[in-house]
């Protein structure tokens, strides 16, 4: 049994758990624990590893990958403050949040990885988002009418997963894949292939005409256009990409309905700001009404917060007195991370969030890691408008991500004393 944990056998079980956990993102709808199993079965090679070779592999990037775990932290200690560890709510959250504990156990126990394998899950993260964007865009080619109307009443076409999540793999994958064709020896038609699908996807980011998409993949382009020319010193391809995407995105806006409705139901909706009736019916308004609500909780509670399993009710308390206006079942929790953690933990909680979360992102600017520097950024800009890390599928793409840009790897299987980390993939 213990010859299922040499370096080999580990690496192609890291690879097939990893992949597992990526498709299951694009699967919950049928089997919603995949991602989970996927992430256990990390978890649990990795400590067979460490348990056969008696050893942690990557002991000396122990600061960046266990930061992580502050996170979990955070949430036990301020949940149970305020209830017991019996308590539903709790327990849920906390089982919510556990891939902040595995994952990072995961990296951290796992044998140094290869640059190849890294690079075939993102090939498997562009191909699974391009089929599921063809699913979509063939269902919006057969009701292109109903769909596109939905856009004026701030909703999206069907997508699977759910089309926040959706849209930032979408960046993921089309930044992923310039970065492969941009720095990587790759044959004819894999290069053919892989611009195929990124040209595919980032038309596709348009069609679907989720905001904090389309603004997380060009925040992310223009990074690493940004790079292309600061640090590479290929300007005039920077600036001919530049310019395509701007291009691209033109055209865009004039032959996508659903874009167009999207702009529309935008202009119409920040219009409503002043009235809070229309969080009713509205997603900004409803989102900074909630934003208000929230402050008012801090202001109460600055220093600890009130705790995640108590925001709901403190907001819902805050929201009855204040906007009366609103629906008790349109209140909803504030659409930012930032603001829920300050809000949920308090000033206190917030900073060890930063600091737990951002570490690594401080070692990958160090050492040049533009595809770590990229996936903070998209992450970064979805918690601007939503509270990514407080669901499923929110966490593995918050977390899984960016912790396989910034994990060791080298080139060949025998280098396995290597120590240098890839500057891109």
């Amino acid at each position: 049994m213990w010859s299922l944990f040499s370096e080999l056998r580990v690496r192609q079980a890291s690879v097939f758990w990893s992949a597992l956990t990526i498709v299951g993102l694009f699967g919950t709808t049928w089997i919603r624990v995949l991602p989970s199993i996927g992430m256990a079965g990390l978890f649990l090679t990795g400590v067979g590893y460490a348990l056969y070779h008696r050893r942690i592999a990557q002991r000396q990037h122990w600061p960046e990958l266990l930061s992580f775990v502050l996170i979990y932290v955070i949430h036990a200690s301020t949940g149970l403050m305020h209830v017991s560890v019996y308590n539903k709510t709790l327990q849920q959250d906390l089982l919510l949040e556990l891939p902040f504990i595995l994952l990072p156990v995961a990296f951290l126990l796992l044998p140094i990885w290869q640059v190849q394998h890294k690079r075939l899950l993102w090939l498997l993260l562009i191909s699974c988002c391009v089929l599921a964007a063809l699913g979509a865009t063939i269902n919006f080619a057969f009701h292109a009418s109903e769909i596109t109307q939905l856009y004026l009443q701030s909703k999206v076409m069907p997508t699977e997963p759910d089309h926040i999540r959706f849209s930032l793999l979408v960046s993921m994958s089309v930044l992923a894949g310039i970065v492969i064709i941009s720095t990587i020896k790759l044959s004819p038609f894999m290069r053919l292939a892989i611009s195929s699908a990124v040209l595919f996807l980032f038309l596709f980011q348009h069609l679907l005409a989720v905001r904090s998409g389309i603004v997380t993949m060009y925040a992310a382009s223009l990074m690493w256009l940004i790079w292309m020319g600061w640090q590479l010193r290929r300007w005039r391809t920077a600036c001919i990409g530049g310019a395509l995407m701007i291009l691209l995105g033109g055209v865009c806006i004039i032959s996508f309905p659903t874009l167009q409705n999207k702009i529309i139901n935008t202009r119409t909706d920040t219009e409503q700001l002043n009235s809070a009736q229309a969080a009713n019916n509205f997603s900004v308004t409803a989102r900074v009404y909630s934003y208000q609500v929230a402050w008012t909780v801090v202001r109460e509670h600055p220093i600890l917060g009130v705790s995640k399993v108590k925001l709901q009710e403190a907001m819902a308390e805050q929201y009855s007195y204040s906007f009366p206006e609103i629906d008790f079942n349109r209140y909803v929790l504030p659409h930012n991370q930032f603001i829920y953690n300050l809000a949920s933990y308090g000033i206190t909680g917030l900073i060890l969030f930063v600091i737990g979360f951002y570490y690594p992102l401080l070692i990958a600017i160090r050492e040049r890691n533009i595809l770590a520097i990229i996936m903070y950024l998209i992450i970064s800009i979805s918690f601007i408008v939503e509270y990514t890390l407080e669901s499923n599928i929110g966490v593995v793409v918050g977390l899984f991500f960016i912790l396989l840009s910034i994990a060791p790897s080298c080139m060949k299987e025998e280098e396995k004393k290597c120590l240098m980390r890839p500057v891109l993939v």
